[in-house]
């Protein structure tokens, strides 16, 4: 018989790409809303309301954005085709109704200002897109600015106005003139007088199978998503203007998940987190580690917002809605459940999101998810150590960190369970049983707050079955 301490140095976050058994002992093949930072592990911070008002009804809601002015920050979410107003202080006020509630709906939110006015613009591609001052609402575009269409997308780059998701012209990208002397954004047309700043439209591709499904905006180029493509535009004016087609992009990306972080676009397909570097579009390295997510993974209405150096991708697993975490600079994986979450958005350097208690929430904060407890659990993957024959027999497990937790540790299929209080110093935990694979698993209880310093370490005795 030997003796063997089994060791986690640092907790990460999810795996999902290999077998469990060759996963590293800091992953987790299955976690739910627990926090890795700095290789701890502790329950997620939460999160907890802006503004005490509730958006009315009970409808899902498609979308969420802020438009700021001088003065305010004004709140608009839709909801079954009605678009709410909030400024933070009183409730929500309607401001409009869409004659017919689109299906599937997707909403497409650009600032830009007209005439040294700032305007939100909101495009759903079925009806006229829509200028918001703060105050009223209008139509945007005319008939004589050639932009009275009914555009899905709308996105600022070179100072115009890009917008596509015509439904009669769905491979077409339309440009606005440049502003200036006269011009604004609502102006699409061509200026004869001078090429340099007139308006227009490209076509993006000739195949009618693969419409434009999203745009977005770098420093110095446009990406153009569609259904089974990737496109780009490079140039500052319709004269150099050139459109590329990159070859290795993946397909599927919807325009409400894609974000922009460091000059580069996150985006989400059905292979998981992709990115455009500014050169070529692919799936990120470690896009496998939420394999398993992705499989039962459905993106209608699939959101993604860029906070920090992390990315927040809403979507629905299962039927639940999921919001997972990826830490660009760490390659994190986290995801965080049980609040139904709905319009997520960057906000002041933090996360904003609509849960289940209808009210805009920013996220890390508050203990609790709005009023309702936390349920976590992180669970390390099932091993046999690499040696199928050596029977395992955990004696002690060593802790360090604060709160109380139930631990449960599986040997050879058989768990054992218990509660503890994590105590200063190291706390250790006796445990029996015996077999040829172990996993161990961390959850709190009743929504109470845990923490784990150091990782944790494991004392057991080893013997063959010979011994």
């Amino acid at each position: 018989m030997s003796v063997f301490d089994y060791r986690i140095e640092r907790f990460t976050g999810l795996d999902q790409s290999l077998d469990e058994a060759l996963i590293p002992p800091g992953a987790s093949p299955d976690e739910m809303n627990m926090d890795t930072s700095g290789g701890r592990l502790s329950t997620a911070a939460g999160f907890a309301p802006l503004f005490p008002a509730a958006l009315p009804g009970t409808a899902a809601i498609d979308a969420l954005s802020v438009f700021h002015t001088a003065d305010k920050d004004i709140f608009v979410a839709i909801a079954d085709g009605t678009i709410y107003t909030c400024n933070g202080v009183g409730g929500w006020h309607t401001l409009y109704t869409y004659g017919v509630s689109p299906e599937n709906a997707r909403y497409c939110f650009a600032p830009v200002q007209i005439d040294g006015d700032d305007y939100l613009l909101i495009a759903n591609g079925r009806d006229r897109i829509l200028k918001f001052d703060g105050v009223n609402l209008a139509e945007f575009g005319s008939e004589e600015g050639c932009s009275d269409i009914a555009c899905a997308y709308a996105v600022t780059y070179r100072s115009r106005l890009f917008a596509a998701g015509d439904g009669e012209h769905p491979n077409r990208l339309y440009y606005s003139q440049l502003p200036g002397s006269g011009r604004t954004v609502e102006d699409w047309g061509y200026v004869q007088a001078s090429p340099a700043v007139e308006g227009g439209h490209v076509e993006i591709g000739a195949a009618a199978g693969d419409p434009i499904t999203g745009l977005a905006s770098l420093s110095n180029q446009l990406l153009i998503f569609k259904k089974h493509s990737l496109y780009r535009l490079i140039g500052d004016r319709p004269g150099n203007f050139t459109v590329e087609r990159i070859s290795s992009a993946a397909s599927h990306a919807a325009n409400t998940a894609c974000a922009v972080c460091d000059d580069a676009v996150y985006y989400l397909t059905e292979k998981g987190f992709c990115c455009f570097n500014g050169v070529d579009a692919a799936p990120l390295p470690d896009a496998e580690r939420i394999c398993q997510i992705m499989k039962r993974a459905d993106l209608r209405g699939s959101a993604m917002a860029a906070v920090g150096g992390r990315l927040y991708a809403l979507l629905s697993v299962s039927g639940a809605r999921r919001l997972i975490e990826y830490d660009i600079r760490e390659r994190r994986y986290l995801q965080f459940g049980g609040f139904a979450p709905y319009g997520i958005m960057e906000y002041e350097g933090r996360l904003a999101l609509i849960a289940s208690t209808r009210r805009v929430c920013i996220w890390g904060s508050g203990g609790s998810f709005d009023g309702e407890p936390i349920a976590a659990y992180w669970r390390t993957p099932e091993t046999d150590l690499g040696d199928r024959a050596c029977i395992k027999c955990p004696q002690l497990l060593y802790l360090r960190g604060e709160g109380e937790l139930i631990a449960a540790s599986t040997v050879g299929g058989v768990c054992e369970e218990r509660r503890v209080r994590l105590l200063p110093g190291v706390t250790e935990l006796p445990l029996k049983n015996e077999g040829r694979t172990l996993e161990l698993m961390f959850s709190n209880e009743s929504g109470k707050a845990f923490r784990l310093n150091g990782g944790l370490q494991l004392a057991m005795s080893l013997r063959r079955r010979t011994e």
